[in-house]
């Protein structure tokens, strides 16, 4: 491990001993951050046994009691491999023992974090208690090791080769994180131990190369307001960026993902290279990946689809958007999860704060729908981008309860916020954003949104933004005048919006997968990843990462099959 790293895990578990604990703590993390730190032993043996007690009383929070028991068992699993015969009492260790044998920690959400975080403790217990009977589900430990190493093999082998599901969430990709660096630590199967390494060099590649000063910008799959509206609320993600890439302050971080900090694992020097390196010129991301779904409990259930992707990085701006998601097939129970918490699109600003960005969102019934983040069982938006220009279109359907679409565009996270000729513009002292609703808007003054959000009214509805940098030779006036000048239309009978972009092209986006360029229809051929620094095929399990001033990097999953 590179002692810089080293290093920043000991002041990170310092951080968290320091800060109050998260309000999810009754899933045993300070637990496990009291026994790595060898302080209050007496207490986290106390609050293993209390957690590893979660089918003897009702939800903390009066859920489901198996909503999210693999949460807690991740947590038990990690206890048990990295302190038993050390650290763990022996009433601990029982308590922990009878929670895996006596009870089904199954999730009854079957979304991808779930089954992973369920397996990968389902596998460390079964390693550690061989000859004891795992009554929920019929086999011994020893059966379980077997069953569960071939499963997670194949399940991580699926998404090397199609991508996360819950793609590119700042909030999902931590259990992710958290399931892998587990196994990276502590299955024995090498050939296991290598997929969980090779997992997470290239999911950390992907989210270095789409991150700027720390922002992981773009389009995100499954996450929640408080992460849409600022990209420091990202929760312990800025602690997986902190440990591995350094690029946040310590300051920023409130919480770890201990099973990394115990893991040992790091990523390789090019890959924290590329989250830092400078950005010299635009870069574009194109990705393909596999289409999210409730019902895909993979490997035994594959369901064929996928999310394209595309992100434009540059020095001061990070813009992205779903471009395409495929439909599920007719009368598939998961095509209700579509969309489900996603962030479709994203024009984030360099040079201002966390919050300086802007997107538009049809909010929804406050439950599965939040009001900031999601479309459940709406999916009422078609999203097109070429470069920094993004153009969205709505149909909303007349059962739902909002008419409406809003965008984030806090004013005070922003040098300058002005309005003209129906135009928002809005600037950092090194980029600036237009922002164009069709159907005119209105500022929210009162209540909790304030200065935070627009609403424009109408079923058929629309919105196009597009971001420059500005320097001294294209200054904030310049953009403004540029933007007036980029001809418009928005035809609801058609159901088409279009933008003349002298940057950008021509866009136009409808109805129908009508996504054109300059007068061509976009063909979604998207590989994997496609960009300068990281290529891989769809489906091809070989990925490359290309880092200036280091040795390629070269994974190739068909060589541990």
């Amino acid at each position: 491990m590179n002692k810089d790293v080293k290093n920043r895990g000991i002041e990170l578990l310092g951080r968290v001993m320091a800060c109050p604990p998260p309000k999810d703590n009754y899933f045993g993390y300070m637990a496990i951050a009291r026994l790595a730190a060898r302080q209050d032993l007496d207490k986290a043996n106390e609050e293993l046994r209390h957690v590893a007690g979660w089918f003897d009383r009702p939800h903390p929070q009066g859920r489901h009691i198996r909503g999210e028991p693999d949460f807690a068992s991740i947590k038990l699993a990690l206890a048990l491999a990295a302190f038993d015969g050390e650290l763990l009492e022996s009433s601990t260790r029982e308590a922990i023992r009878r929670f895996f044998t006596k009870f089904d920690f199954s999730s009854i959400y079957k979304s991808e974090n779930h089954l992973l975080l369920f397996l990968a403790s389902r596998l460390i217990a079964a390693r550690i208690f061989p000859e004891d009977s795992f009554e929920a589900f019929g086999k011994t430990g020893r059966e379980l090791v077997r069953d569960d190493t071939e499963k997670i093999k194949q399940f991580i082998n699926y998404r090397i080769r199609r991508g996360w599901g819950e793609f590119d969430s700042p909030c999902y990709l931590v259990p992710d994180v958290e399931s892998l660096s587990l196994l990276y630590r502590f299955a024995e199967n090498p050939l296991l131990r290598k997929l969980a390494q090779m997992s997470l060099d290239v999911l950390f590649a992907d989210i270095a190369q789409e991150t700027l000063n720390t922002m992981y910008g773009g389009a995100h799959g499954r996450i929640y307001p408080p992460m849409a509206l600022d990209h420091a609320h990202a929760g312990d993600f800025y602690s997986l960026q902190y440990l591995y890439f350094g690029n946040v302050g310590l300051e920023q971080v409130t919480g770890c993902v201990m099973a990394a900090l115990l893991s040992g694992y790091d990523v390789p020097e090019s890959i924290r290279a590329l989250a830092c390196l400078p950005v010299n010129e635009e870069l574009i991301i194109l990705e393909r990946k596999h289409l999210h779904n409730t019902e895909d409990i993979l490997p035994g259930h594959p369901l064929f689809g996928s999310i394209y992707k595309y992100t434009c990085k540059s020095a001061d701006y990070i813009a992205g958007c779903v471009m395409k998601q495929d439909s599920y097939p007719r009368g598939h129970a998961g095509a209700g999860y579509a969309g489900h918490q996603q962030h479709n699109w994203d024009v984030t600003l360099n040079g201002g704060s966390t919050r300086s960005r802007i997107f538009t969102h049809h909010p929804g019934d406050f439950n599965e729908h939040n009001y900031w983040t999601g479309d459940l069982c709406c999916n009422c938006g078609e999203f097109f981008q070429n470069r920094s220009a993004v153009l969205a279109f709505y149909d909303i359907p007349a059962e739902q309860p909002f008419q409406l679409i809003h965008a984030y565009l806090p004013e005070n996270e922003f040098e300058r916020v002005e309005e003209e000729n129906g135009i928002i513009f809005a600037a950092t002292r090194s980029a600036a954003a237009a922002l164009i609703l069709p159907n005119g808007y209105e500022w929210t003054r009162q209540g909790e949104w304030a200065d935070r959000e627009l609403t424009s009214p109408g079923a058929i509805n629309g919105a196009i933004c597009e971001a420059a940098s500005l320097n001294a030779n294209f200054t904030f006036e310049d953009f403004k005048l540029e933007i007036f000048s980029n001809s418009r239309s928005f035809d609801k009978t058609q159901k088409c919006i279009s933008y003349n972009s002298k940057r950008c092209g021509r866009l136009r986006l409808g109805k129908n997968g009508l996504r054109e360029l300059d007068g061509k229809q976009i063909e979604f051929n998207y590989p994997l990843y496609q960009s300068k620094y990281i290529n891989s095929e769809w489906d091809s399990g070989i990925t490359r990462i290309t880092v200036p001033g280091f040795p390629p990097l070269i994974y190739n999953v068909k060589e541990l099959q």
